[in-house]
């Protein structure tokens, strides 16, 4: 070859790097990486160029050289068999090529290689394709194949065998002894393994709502030319197929379609898919295994001879709850109505609606509200305008984490049966009147008028006419513009002609508890009762000059 003493130079150079000493190979445990040399581009781009590499720089391929000798496409006139990049064997003396592959004892070994032999070398060039140890023992020659340079053709050698040696990584190779630096091209090549496939992992869980991301997968190692089908079986297991689950067909064996390609522990779906119902239930398992079949191999798909996972458990865990709505009326005017019900975003999911049968009336939803485990879901209550009642609401949720229900119900993890109620008080119907009366003009000593320097007194009277006592009971009043409040004239009583106890026009003091209180701020009178029981009312009186 051209060049090939400046190569040996460099070689010597760096023989502390990959040029003399061959290094481990990039194994794929059941594929040839880089089977046709297409991922080096001899010499860089421009014209058709050969180029020899130390084997650090060729995916895959090792050799027991420590160089690969890789050419393009037309180089000297020769053209690839397949794609644009070829092997010559003979680079600068003769060579093996190999990569470690996991090989079974028993199991079947296809190949397809194409070879042809190079003028300037042997008459007759001879490779050999076999199994050797990592030493270089050979195992078993698979095949030998011969060329001529008087036939300058491509000859392509397919076949298979048994392959009769031990189990393990070994060494899949190709060799020759013929002598010189001329010669061997080889291209194209083809291993035929039945793929790895076994089970992710024994045991696997994910959450009801989710149909498969949590379940274990098939994970596959290897090529195929054509999809195979491997086996799979429902074994057992505490969920329902059809019912919490399914399988394609909704059968208890089924086969999943690895399609053709090549895989290096490349996960594949099982096929079982969880369905998310509304029940509540407890954990459920799935139970399920891989059998032997056509086309695959069951064993481990990242460390050859290492034991394989064959079956596995899926567990899932419910993602369902329940919220009971219930309604609580308390001193209710019988006939009055309420809807109590639980909304998901704007769509209301559940309704309970109640009829005030009896004053302290409790009613329950007799099918409580299906909710998922970790949402947040909003409560709320509408009350008839028919009522004849106003009511104070409240709620409260037991079985509940959450207790700030003012942004939502937020349901917790295990938080399978919640109740809410919603508690209405009949708010009491209290009575407020104004009047007002003239009492002197400065004119007229009789029939007073209302006329500019008048002194006015006015009276608010709260009454509370219902059969509920009313507590913190507060009326205020805003003054008119052009009346001005005569300081100090506050007076309060049950009713507007007895009120006589003197208030003052501030805001504390004992005088705001005895029993009525009275403030005057801005312009705004405030009057006050600790509490008012039914039946009972109280006044105001305070005095104001008209302007």
């Amino acid at each position: 070859m051209p060049h090939r003493a400046l190569h040996r130079m460099l070689c010597a150079l760096f023989a502390a790097m990959a040029c003399v000493a061959a290094s481990p190979a990039h194994a794929q445990l059941r594929a040839l990486q880089n089977p046709s040399f297409e991922s080096n581009d001899p010499a860089g781009p421009g014209a058709p160029n050969f180029e020899i590499l130390p084997i650090a720089s060729v995916l895959g391929w090792s050799s027991t050289t420590g160089e690969i000798e890789l050419w393009d496409t037309n180089f000297n006139s020769v053209p690839a068999y397949a794609g644009v990049v070829f092997a010559e064997m003979n680079a600068n003396q003769p060579g093996t090529l190999f990569q470690n592959i996991c090989l079974i004892n028993g199991e079947p070994v296809g190949w397809t290689f194409a070879h042809r032999a190079r003028p300037g070398g042997l008459a007759t060039q001879t490779v050999r394709f076999q199994v050797a140890s990592s030493t270089g023992t050979v195992i078993q020659t698979l095949t030998t194949q011969a060329s001529t340079t008087a036939n300058q053709v491509w000859n392509v050698n397919t076949g298979s065998a048994t392959y009769s040696g031990t189990s393990g990584m070994q060494r899949v190779q190709f060799t020759t002894s013929d002598a010189g630096s001329f010669g061997n091209f080889l291209d194209a090549i083809q291993l035929s393994l039945r793929p790895f496939v076994q089970i992710s992992a024994a045991n696997s869980t994910g959450a009801e709502s989710v149909a498969s991301a949590g379940m274990a997968t098939l994970l596959v190692t290897g090529s195929t030319t054509s999809a195979i089908n491997v086996i799979v079986n429902i074994t057992g297991g505490t969920a329902t197929r059809g019912t919490d689950y399914t399988t394609p067909g909704n059968a208890a064996t089924f086969t999943v379609t690895i399609p053709a390609g090549t895989y290096y522990n490349s996960p594949i779906p099982l096929g079982i898919a969880v369905v998310d119902d509304t029940a509540v239930e407890a954990t459920e398992t799935i139970n399920f295994s891989i059998s032997a079949g056509t086309g695959y191999t069951m064993a481990n798909t990242t460390t050859c001879g290492a034991s394989s996972v064959t079956s596995g458990t899926y567990t899932i865990t419910d993602n369902d709850s329940r919220v009971t709505l219930r309604k609580q009326w308390a001193d209710a005017t019988v006939g009055d109505d309420a809807d109590v019900t639980i909304s998901r975003a704007s769509t209301v999911i559940g309704t309970l609606t109640s009829d005030a049968g009896a004053a302290g009336e409790l009613d329950t939803s007799t099918t409580p509200t299906p909710v998922v485990l970790g949402e947040t879901v909003t409560l709320g209550e509408t009350l008839a305008p028919t009522n004849v009642s106003r009511y104070l609401g409240t709620v409260a949720c037991t079985g509940a984490a959450d207790t700030n229900l003012a942004d939502g119900l937020t349901i917790g993890a295990a938080e399978t049966s919640i109740v809410c109620t919603y508690t209405n008080t009949r708010v009491p119907a209290l009575a407020v009147t104004k009047t007002s009366a003239v009492i002197s003009d400065g004119v007229n000593a009789s029939n007073p008028k209302a006329i500019p320097g008048a002194a006015l007194r006015y009276c608010i009277l709260v009454t509370n006419p219902g059969t509920l006592s009313a507590a913190n009971v507060a009326a205020t009043d805003l003054l008119p513009a052009g009346i001005t409040y005569s300081a100090g004239t506050a007076r309060s009583g049950a009713t507007c002609t007895t009120a006589g106890t003197v208030e003052d026009d501030d805001a504390t003091g004992p005088d705001e508890t005895d029993p009525y209180g009275v403030a005057f701020l801005a312009g705004t009178l405030t009057a006050s009762a600790t509490t008012l029981a039914p039946g009972a009312s109280f006044a105001i009186t305070f005095d104001a000059t008209l302007n």
